[in-house]
């Protein structure tokens, strides 16, 4: 059984057209047709029946069996390849969100320093969500990673190395600035400027809304934690931010939550359990793990 013949038959499934698929990869309409033979020489089965019309092809019920296998086995030949590669070279794919990046990374660049370590990273820099994905498709060899949820599975190797809070934070000049702490559902009527959805805060937001059984209104979302905060300052909306990322230098003020059920912004670094590490990798992941667990403890550098 050859991938690409796999390729062109997930292909087919979805255009479901033969002159279609060979468009699409460049190719001779007789090619995609031997590459679905030999597939169902090699099951003995059928695995598409054309329709009435002739213009388009059905799965079969052993066509519908063999794409649960298709896409698993196309997804781990990719991943194959990328992990070969990546053999070869000593640079490190590393994945880091600005909020943690922000808040840990430049600490963490001195003991990489020490350890030539810094200079092999190739940095992907954006929201965990996409970082996570990333990571899962081979892209990344490690990534450090914020979720609300431990990340550890069959799949991912996660270390937790922090829990942190998160935090409602206004301006000096909101009608809220004199509150210590506050209830979530007595928001109900505020408006919200939030992270895009490629961060962890909108999923931490979503459950306490439905636990508080409000839905109040999201004016702005960004990308940008600094046009966030910036924003926030000018008393524009209010916010929903993890204590991670808010510095003294904010000038903005933070409010704890006063609800029994709180979701948490989790650190960990992650990596794939199928993933070979080189020496220079289990350096990089002993380093970021020592000087994470070193700033939570509050020791210095």
């Amino acid at each position: 059984m050859k991938i690409r013949d796999l390729t062109y038959f997930s292909k087919l499934v979805s255009l479901k057209n033969f002159t279609a698929v060979a468009d699409y990869f460049s190719v001779s309409q007789p090619a995609i047709t031997m590459a679905i033979k030999r597939l169902e020489n090699e099951f003995d089965t059928v695995l598409f029946q054309r329709d009435q019309s002739h213009q388009s092809v059905l799965l079969t019920s052993s066509g519908q069996q063999l794409l649960k296998h298709a896409h698993r086995i196309i997804a781990e030949a990719a991943l194959t390849n990328l992990d070969m590669a990546s053999l070869k070279t000593e640079q490190i794919r590393f994945g880091l969100p600005p909020i943690i990046g922000n808040y840990f990374f430049p600490k963490a660049a001195s003991r990489l320093v020490q350890t030539n370590l810094l200079n092999q990273l190739l940095v992907t820099e954006a929201g965990s969500s996409e970082l996570l994905a990333a990571l899962e498709s081979g892209k990344l060899d490690i990534a450090l990673l914020g979720s609300t949820h431990s990340l550890d599975s069959a799949e991912l190797s996660a270390t937790l190395l922090a829990k942190h809070h998160f935090k409602i934070i206004v301006s000096p000049q909101s009608h809220l600035a004199s509150l210590k702490k506050i209830a979530f559902r007595d928001l109900r009527n505020e408006k919200f400027i939030m992270q895009t959805e490629d961060f962890v805060h909108p999923t931490a937001f979503g459950a306490l809304n439905k636990i508080s059984r409000i839905d109040p209104q999201i004016i702005y979302k960004t990308g940008d934690i600094s046009l966030l905060k910036n924003m926030i300052h000018e008393n524009i909306g209010i916010g929903f931010l993890t204590e991670t990322a808010i510095t003294p230098q904010d000038e903005i003020i933070s409010l704890d939550l006063t609800d029994s059920f709180q979701p948490e912004f989790l650190i960990s670094l992650v990596f794939r359990q199928s993933k070979l590490l080189s020496p220079s990798k289990k350096r990089l992941i002993e380093q970021l793990t020592q000087s994470l667990n070193s700033l939570s403890k509050g020791e210095s550098f």
